[in-house]
């Protein structure tokens, strides 16, 4: 075979996530990892809408790189066709990376809808703006792919216009103009147009499901490092260890249900589906987010906060609305056993929500039994779970 052939061969997107990917994924954590501090800082619903809108724009970012590197190939490997272009291309993703971390620090002095404004704005335009012209280059790098490269920098370019425009702009014009960018992006994804992109530019259905895998992977460990690093801040008084390991094992648990119903089975394969599984992902790392605060908590309580009492609802709950949303991924993957797999996983998240109320109800001394029941029940539903799914399990 010709060796410029071979080159092009080479460079066709693999089944499996490349190293570049993976370090997309490490500077995730550094992002995901404030929000948790900023909102335990100020735990308001104000404040946790605030983040949750900051963590769909970075997860849609992650998403938009995923997709490229499925159908576009990874432009940081060491082909040496189309050099000028692949580096622009790294470069274009060093500035949407640091965008990224840009949108995750940035904070005003309250945590309140006027903060999108100013940098926000700003930031927020960097990273849709950066994924507009990493989809300009692809079209130029791939040329059979580029009407959908133009489709993105459209989108793309549409929406930094918004958030500029919130950068300048007044509350609460500025937080309208945000919202609006992040729903042009959104829109551009997951709207009426959706089923014809993917029919017309198939993705890699295996490479994407093991991408989402190490997606929640990371989500589920950003909850646990969040507390082993909480436990070392100096206004840390006292740590229940028992606690912590309590939610190791909620948190394990977790993973265990999501490998077991989601990872390793198909994606769904109707376009309504896959619009259904992919935002209870959006869903599922928003909840992850506030459920982490609550878990930070049981391990390094402060008694001084008025919000001690709630914290079991928070943890407790938290972790029984995941579970929920990972039944309504399983229902949208369909195929044999779905809505008995769906079952299970809904009376496991009843439970789970029903732990957090009760030990909300309880009084102050004693929420803190919460997630040590959460633990336990997690493990013998899980073990429950396993039994009755005696299918074999699809390859993924």
């Amino acid at each position: 075979m010709p060796a410029g052939i071979l080159r092009e061969v080479n460079a066709q997107p693999s089944a499996r996530p490349s190293w570049s990917e993976l370090f997309y994924d490490l500077v995730l954590i550094g992002a995901f990892l404030s929000f948790g501090v900023d909102f335990g800082s100020d735990p308001t619903w104000e404040s946790g809408l605030v983040l949750a809108l900051k963590l769909m724009l970075i997860v849609w970012s992650w998403e938009q790189a995923a997709l490229f590197f499925n159908r576009f190939g990874d432009p940081f490997n060491q082909q040496r066709r189309h050099e000028n272009i692949r580096t622009a291309l790294r470069f274009a993703f060093l500035v949407q990376l640091v965008a990224v971390i840009c949108v995750s620090l940035v904070e005003s002095s309250k945590m309140a809808l006027d903060a999108f404004t100013g940098d926000l704005g700003f930031a927020g335009a960097a990273v849709v703006i950066s994924m507009a012209l990493i989809y300009e280059l692809g079209g130029r790098w791939k040329p059979q792919l580029r009407e959908l490269a133009s489709l993105r920098r459209n989108a793309g370019l549409a929406a930094g216009a918004l958030f500029i425009g919130s950068g300048v702009a007044a509350p609460p014009l500025s937080t309208a103009l945000w919202i609006a960018g992040l729903a042009v992006a959104m829109v551009a994804t997951f709207g009426p147009g959706m089923g014809s992109i993917v029919k017309r530019f198939p993705i890699n259905r295996s490479h994407f499901s093991e991408r989402l895998a190490l997606f929640v992977l990371i989500l589920i460990g950003d909850v646990f490092v969040k507390t082993v690093i909480t436990v070392h801040e100096e206004t840390v008084d006292s740590v229940d260890v028992m606690q912590l390991a309590f939610v190791a094992v909620a948190m394990w648990m977790l993973w265990a249900i999501y490998e077991r119903e989601i990872a390793s089975r198909p994606m769904p394969e109707g376009t309504r589906g896959m619009r259904f599984w992919m935002l209870a992902h959006y869903l599922f790392a928003i909840t992850l987010l506030v459920c982490s605060v609550g878990l930070v908590w049981y391990i390094a309580p402060d008694y001084q906060k008025i919000t001690g009492d709630w914290i079991a609802m928070v943890a407790s709950g938290g972790v029984g609305v995941a579970i929920g949303l990972i039944a309504l991924m399983r229902l949208a993957a369909g195929a044999d056993g779905a809505r008995a797999g769906a079952g299970r996983l809904l009376v496991i998240s009843a439970v789970a929500c029903s732990i957090g109320l009760l030990a909300w109800l309880a009084t102050p001394s004693n929420w803190r039994v919460g997630v040590g029941a959460l633990a336990v029940s997690l493990v013998l539903l899980n073990h429950w779970r396993s039994a009755s799914d005696v299918r074999e399990v699809e390859p993924g």
